[in-house]
Parts: C-alpha cells; structure tokens; sequence
C-alpha cells in the first residue's frame, strides 16, 4: 500500500504488511509447537504470511528449526498481544468500564475526569500506533532470519 505525498510514492507502514506480520507474530508459537511433529507447519505459515521461501528441509530441520525457534516465538506473541492490547485499550479508554476494567478516574493518569484522562491514555495508544510496525518488522525478521538460516531458502522481497 503506497500514499501519494506531494507526488511521490510512499510505502505505507499501517497496510497488509502489517496485518500479515502480525498475524505470523501471534500464530508462530503455535506453529513452532506442531512443527514439534515433523510437520512444516511454521515454514508453510512463513511462505503464506511473510513471503519467505523456505526449502522443503527434512524432518530433522523442521524439528530443529520449531525448537530453536521457541522462544523468539513465544516473544513475538508477547510483543504482538500486548503491544495491540495498549493500543485499544488506550485509544478507546473509556469503554474500559465495559470490559470490568474501570475504576476511579480520581487516581487515573490525566484525572480525575474522563476527558483528561482519555486524552492521556488515547496519548499512548497512538505512540504504541506508531512504535508497532517497527516492533513487528523487526521481531519478525529475526524469526525469518532463524528459519532460514536452520532449513535455507530466499526471501520473496
């Protein structure tokens, strides 16, 4: 996805890019763990999602490649959950109180009313906005680099 900036083409951080990457962050971990079996689920996730040409490696390496993997995956799903989770959760600071998560707006940051204390929280989401595409693109471009370093292949890009 690109925007059009005075005439010049930008690439934009906020398109598919970034759903794809974090959809990889959060079902790597899953992945890893059936590709515990032999199964090259996490290298069929990666080609689907990331673009990454892994080769059809044996048994071995795709079990290899699941353990070594573990925990950079459990730290992608991690970074991914909480990260988007800062971002609702501020932005939408309010609707706190529907979820059971409200409490006295006295001692809330940017309190002790609702506008200020929105406006605090909301301030944060939109950093956490701005700080995850670069978390997701790094977070996993190190579990690419693993992968392909343990079962080979190229990258797509």
């Amino acid at each position: 996805m690109t925007i059009s900036v005075s005439g010049v083409a930008v690439p934009s951080r906020y398109g598919r890019t970034l759903w794809l990457r974090s959809a990889y962050a959060v079902a790597a971990l899953p992945a890893a763990i059936a590709s515990l079996t032999g199964a090259p689920v996490q290298a069929s996730l990666a080609r689907r999602l990331l673009d990454v040409e892994p080769e059809h490696a044996g048994r071995f390496s795709t079990i290899l490649a699941a353990l070594l993997s573990l925990p950079l995956n459990a730290l992608s799903l991690v970074l991914a959950g909480y990260g988007w989770a800062i971002v609702v959760l501020n932005l939408l600071y309010p609707g706190r109180w529907l979820i059971g998560m409200g409490g006295s707006l006295d001692d809330a940051w940017g309190g002790p009313t609702l506008a200020g204390a929105w406006a605090v929280h909301a301030s944060g989401g939109l950093v956490m906005l701005l700080l995850m595409p670069v978390i997701l693109k790094y977070a996993t471009a190190l579990q690419e680099r693993l992968m392909l370093r343990v079962l080979g292949g190229t990258m797509d890009r």
